[in-house]
């Protein structure tokens, strides 16, 4: 059985013994270099004095504090760009997340990175269709059996192919 924690205002998680904490964002395609995709995501639209609060700058500071105060073991994202996937999230190994996967194909990938002090890989990550599955043991696992657990990342398609 999986407990399921929800959190509902910033905390960080509790480090509970075989358990484990996975974070996931749709981070709007941070691309430094070419994010243009989040302009249209803000409703009612920005004006020129808040066209900041869309800067990929602005946005990584955000999500860099908010991770920070979690704690998770696992973080997923989606909608990076592979154009700038290491300089726009660099501030995660800064965290202590010092392993990740990216998808290998499109423009809105998924990637995933985790804490080698919290978990361990167990297999090589698989890629499909807009997925990213990987799977992990816990370091700390102090069962004489340890379980497989599984994080399936996965970015959404819509619109004519949404059924996909």
């Amino acid at each position: 059985m999986v407990a399921v924690q929800h959190l509902i205002s910033p905390a960080s998680l509790p480090n509970a013994i075989n358990t484990l904490s996975v974070l996931s964002y749709n981070v709007l395609l941070p691309n430094s270099v070419d994010g243009w995709w989040n302009y249209k995501m803000y409703l009612p639209p920005l004006t020129p004095e808040t066209l900041h609060y869309s800067s990929w700058e602005t946005r990584k500071n955000l999500l860099q504090a908010r991770i920070s105060e979690i704690g998770a073991d696992v973080v997923c994202f989606q909608e990076v760009a592979p154009e700038s996937f290491e300089d726009d999230f660099q501030f995660m190994s800064e965290l202590g997340y010092d392993h990740k996967e990216m998808f290998r194909r499109g423009r809105f990938r998924p990637a995933t990175f985790w804490k080698s002090s919290r978990v361990e890989i167990v297999e090589s990550p698989v890629h499909k269709d807009r997925t990213l599955l990987t799977s992990f043991n816990l370091v700390s696992d102090n069962l004489e059996e340890k379980k497989n657990w599984h994080v399936l990342n996965c970015h959404l398609q819509a619109g004519k192919q949404g059924s996909r």
